[in-house]
């Protein structure tokens, strides 16, 4: 056990570096990759670049908490870096990507993670820099090495065609078999955010701050397109669908290394840069979510899902360490409540928390709500995140109020499309997941007293029965679904239900129109339907509060209740197999 942590001021070293965005995130894409090489036995080096890291370092540090006690020594500047980690990275080493394939970056970071090598930009002001004060060699150099022509450079392979997959390619060959075999990192490449110069005014959403988790876990980190009916905006001379071929032997390559194993993708569709409207593509948003959802689901993956918008999260590698209990204990129901069947109950699925990045940027945010506690609220943070989020499992079971219930948000332990666990699978043509799938949520159920899925999202499939019958079987209360039956109904002994709307996005939407949103969601069903689930995006306890109540001025007959969730699944059961509900 290391006796002291030494601590990072990101201000300070942008701060530091001026307003030359690449040499920031050259700069900190080497503080981070040493972050994850120096974290991967035991916490030494850690962030402060937004407020909850300040937060989750004070909590981890608390007495009985697992690094009570440990000295914190900040590194105050990048001479102070070098001088305690120079050494370091000249026994390393070096590996050059090249600036002309951006896929390059991501295939440093895997190397890094496998071979130790640390991830510079060829040619660089960074790569000057780091050479002269600290003697480091460039052991790989991938600069020109990729042309998209012949055979693929130090590789049996032929050219796809691509200079950008055949970088990835070159990666499989080189490192997947010694790659974690239940973690993959879907995150933005190097690209530009200009298009006729290196710019990257947003190092937060460019993912800079992510990899120290991916190189700690030795994960296989990529960045290539899910559809094969366009060429990607950043590689339009590719052969049709080459990205997505690309992504296709990506996702098989880690299933046979895992033997068909769940395996999380911490990433997402960087549609802050690529592949969607506005962007250089023709899907939507949304389309391009499901759509890249459908592929890893077809291959026995789950998300981590870090979107644009909250994208940053710093200091996984020393979270992952945290070490949680045994098994943690959900609240329990209400007591001494009694159905009526005059009253119409609501239910709030406070989402999305899909995320590491998300959840852990705003459980300290929600906590310190003067409105936490006030309503019976079901707080969907997906189980799974906590492999890299585990102390804010830890904090949000021993901290928040005995009205906040915790269920699996997207899914359950992941977010993935469920119907695409069943044989005959598009994309993979693999056999059915959906034994694996039963078992991975029953480890993080059983650990975090879960009977409830939130919110299953299969995008365009349908939620049926077969889908219905095997989540029963670790979401034992309840499920609500965004595309099935429109009817309520009891299957192996659990509830599902349509989502009657999403009605709020952090404050994207007034109170007013929040309640009125609500209420189209109602509209859509007949009224002898007396059971509500409302989709939250972010949303705050005071919001909720200020939504209920408006619900309840605005339809005083409807006779709202917001009860606890195991009630309400409880009392639906009971409807649904006396009739009294729709």
């Amino acid at each position: 056990m290391k006796d002291k942590l030494y601590i990072i001021d990101a201000a300070k070293f942008k701060a530091e570096m001026g307003d030359d965005t690449v040499l920031q995130y050259d700069l900190f894409k080497i503080i981070v990759a040493v972050q994850g090489l120096v974290n991967r036995e035991d916490p030494e080096l850690y962030f402060m670049w937004q407020d909850a890291d300040a937060f989750w370092m004070d909590y981890m540090q608390k007495e009985g908490k697992f690094l009570h006690g440990r000295e914190r020594v900040e590194l105050p500047d990048w001479a102070a870096f070098i001088e305690h980690y120079g050494s370091f990275i000249a026994e390393k080493g070096l590996i050059a990507w090249d600036y002309d394939v951006p896929a390059t970056m991501n295939a440093a970071t895997t190397a890094c993670g496998v071979d130790g090598y640390i991830p510079v930009r060829g040619g660089s002001e960074a790569m000057k820099r780091i050479m002269a004060q600290t003697g480091a060699e460039v052991k790989v150099d991938l600069t020109g090495k990729f042309t998209g022509k012949g055979r693929i450079w130090d590789c049996h392979r032929e050219s796809t065609g691509s200079a950008k997959c055949d970088a990835y390619i070159w990666a499989l060959e080189k490192y997947m078999d010694r790659c974690h075999p239940t973690i993959l990192f879907y995150t933005l490449d190097g690209i530009s955010w200009s298009d006729d110069k290196p710019y990257y005014p947003d190092l937060g959403n460019a993912f800079v701050f992510n990899h120290d988790y991916a190189i700690s876990k030795r994960a296989f980190v990529f960045d290539v397109s899910s559809y094969d009916d366009e060429t990607p905006c950043d590689d339009p001379t590719q052969p049709l669908g080459t990205d997505f071929r690309t992504m296709q032997e990506i996702f098989l390559r880690h299933y046979k290394l895992t033997g068909g194993r769940m395996t999380t993708v911490c990433g997402f569709n960087p549609w802050q840069r690529k592949y969607v409207e506005g962007r250089g593509g023709k899907h939507g948003g949304v389309a391009a979510e499901w759509r890249f959802t459908e592929v890893l689901s077809a291959y026995n993956c789950v998300k981590d899902a870090d979107a644009y918008g909250y994208c940053g999260l710093a200091n996984a590698s020393v979270f992952t360490h945290f070490p949680l209990k045994e098994k943690y204990e959900n609240r329990k129901a209400k007591p001494d409540q009694v159905y009526d069947p005059n009253k119409t109950y609501v239910l709030f699925y406070v989402g999305d928390y899909d995320a590491a990045a998300w959840t852990a940027r705003h459980i300290p945010k929600w906590y310190a709500d003067p409105n936490l506690g006030k309503n019976p609220l079901m707080w969907c943070f997906n189980p799974n995140l906590s492999d890299r989020v585990p102390m804010a499992f830890d904090f949000i079971y021993e901290n928040y109020t005995d009205n906040d219930y915790f269920a699996a948000g997207d899914s359950g332990a992941g977010y993935n499309n469920p119907a695409l666990l069943y044989e005959p699978r598009p994309y993979s043509g693999l056999p059915s997941g959906a034994a694996e799938n039963i078992r991975h949520n029953k480890y993080y159920f059983d650990k975090f007293d879960l009977g409830i899925i939130g919110f299953i999202i299969n995008g365009v499939y349908p939620t049926d029965e077969q889908q219905m019958h095997d989540l029963a079987e670790f979401a034992v209360e309840g499920s609500a679904y965004n595309n099935g039956p429109q009817e309520t109904s009891v299957v192996n002994g659990a509830v599902y239900m349509p989502m009657s709307w999403d009605i709020a996005q952090e404050r994207a939407l007034s109170v007013e129109q929040s309640a009125k949103a609500a209420f189209t969601g109602m509209d859509r069903f007949p009224k002898e339907k007396k059971f509500h689930i409302f989709r939250t995006i972010l949303a705050s306890p005071t919001q909720h509060d200020e939504i209920l109540a408006e619900m309840k001025r605005q339809r005083p007959e409807a006779n709202f209740e917001l009860v606890d969730p195991h009630t309400f699944f409880a009392f639906a059961k009971y409807a649904v197999e006396n009739g009294l509900t729709y």
